[in-house]
């Protein structure tokens, strides 16, 4: 009889031990899927920043090729306003590409006699305005070149 008491408490002792072995392992199942959910939301959440920054990217792509074909598109309608006048006379033409070149070398000149020559009581002023002058018209005539050759 004492054996039947003593095989009834081990058996049970060993089924309690069992369900809390069972649990245990059960929590530690639990820990581990929690840790690979973790793992798996990191990888979302970067995903959903590499996602943001090549739309980032995207958009910027996108607005300089809509700003460059808005810039296409002024620059056609300058140029069809222009040829829409009609034709001129060649020597109108020739007047006309003249202007530039002559204006700039013109004011250059203005520059070098104000500042060498003139001894007028306001000479600080026209410098400043011829200086601006030239350097608006130098700057406008080649940096004008220098952006049609980039294109």
């Amino acid at each position: 009889m004492l054996d039947m008491i003593g095989t009834v408490l081990t058996g049970g002792a060993t089924g309690i031990i069992g369900s809390i072995l069972g649990k245990a392992f059960s929590f530690l199942d639990f820990w581990v899927e929690e840790k690979k959910m973790d793992k798996e939301h990191e990888r979302t959440k970067e995903l959903l920043r590499l996602q943001n920054e090549i739309g980032a990217a995207e958009s910027e792509r996108e607005m300089a090729v809509a700003e460059a074909s808005a810039a296409a598109d002024i620059r056609t309608a300058s140029y069809s306003h222009d040829s829409s006048v009609g034709t001129s006379s060649r020597w109108v033409v020739d007047v006309l590409r003249l202007v530039r070149p002559v204006l700039t070398f013109t004011l250059i000149v203005l520059v070098g006699i104000v500042y060498f020559k003139s001894d007028i009581g306001g000479k600080a002023t026209i410098e400043l305005g011829v200086l601006y002058m030239c350097s608006s018209s130098v700057l406008w005539w080649f940096g004008d070149r220098a952006m049609r050759k980039q294109k």
